[in-house]
Formats: C-alpha cells, structure tokens, sequence
C-alpha cells in the first residue's frame, strides 16, 4: 500500500473543501494595492486622491471589514509620525463613536499581521444594546504605505466571519512603482 504524505493529504483535503464550497475569492487590483476577498460580501471602494478606501458588508451580517492604504510612500523611519498624523485620531474617533453610542468602551493593544507583515493594533471592545462587540484596528507598513485594517462587529458575528477577514488580512499586497531606467548618456560623435 502506497502511503501519501500527511502534507500532501492536508493539502488536497483544503482543495476539496475549497472546491466543495463552490466560492472562489474575488479579487482588487488597483494602483499598486491588491487584496482578495470572498464572494458574498458587498465592496465599497471611497477611495481618493490620498489613499484608497474599501468597505466590505454583508446583508446577513452587522460585521464590516475596511481597509485604508495611503497613497503617499514613506520611509520607515517616518512610520511614527504617520501614526500620529492620521492612526492615532483614528482610533480616538473610534473610541468616540462608541461613547456617542451609549457604551463605555475599553481599549487594549493587539498584534496581528497585514499581508505577512507584523501589524501593531488596538481592540476597542465594548457592549451594545447587551451584545458584546469590538473594533479591532491593525496597522503597519506594507510597502512602503501605511496601511489600516479595520473589523467591526458583535463578537459573534465576528467569530463566525473569521475566515472573511483572514483572507482580506492575509493577502494585502502593496507593490512599489517600478523605477524608471536611468537615463544612459549618449555617446558624442
């Protein structure tokens, strides 16, 4: 008897299921940035001159999924300061939100990753209308941009949509412009 490597039976057991399922992931590619996401879900693109912006929704669910890329290429070093510029209000207008709402929202740090990248991030959990809920913001540099990922929604609703936000998390891309080719001096005749 022919014995198959458990890697090779693993891996043809997730293409079965993913085939069985009959969903194949939809895809974004535009100006650089990349992710994917799966069928079902409703996207929203409020992209503008600086940055890109999608919404992913559903209509069976109250969980949404965003994404924000800037535009603008950085340096590392000057990471910091774009967290202040714009992550930082972010997450503090976030915070609002829910205090406006009626809740009284509690904030922890959080890791994670953005397209294979380490992400620093931030759970604002708090309970609406009874129902426990949070907004999970994550964020990093992919690319040379400043990326935020962002999940919202009852707890729940959030377990039970894991694999959506793993896909979108997982499969950020975000791809530098390709340098033009130096100009090559001309020989003189």
């Amino acid at each position: 008897m022919t014995r198959i490597p458990t890697l090779t039976l693993a891996t043809i057991l997730f293409v079965c299921c993913i085939l069985a399922s009959g969903q194949t992931p939809k895809q974004v590619a535009k100006d650089g940035l990349s992710f994917d996401y799966p069928e079902g879900w409703m996207l929203t693109d409020d992209s503008n001159s600086d940055a890109q912006q999608f919404t992913l929704s559903r209509s069976n669910t109250d969980v949404q999924i965003r994404l924000f890329v800037h535009k603008g290429r950085i340096a590392p070093e000057k990471f910091p300061d774009a967290k202040k510029a714009f992550i930082d209000p972010y997450v503090a207008a976030t915070l609002k939100q829910f205090v406006q709402m009626g809740a009284k929202p509690e904030q922890s740090p959080e890791t994670s990753e953005i397209g294979g990248v380490a992400a620093e991030g931030v759970a604002i959990k708090a309970s609406l209308g009874g129902e426990a809920g949070a907004a999970k913001i994550y964020w990093a540099l992919v690319g040379r941009r400043v990326a935020v990922l962002t999940i919202f929604g009852p707890d729940q609703q959030t377990k039970q949509h894991a694999g959506a936000w793993d896909l979108v998390r997982g499969s950020v891309k975000v791809e530098d412009p390709k340098a033009a080719p130096a100009a090559s001096p001309k020989a003189s005749p």
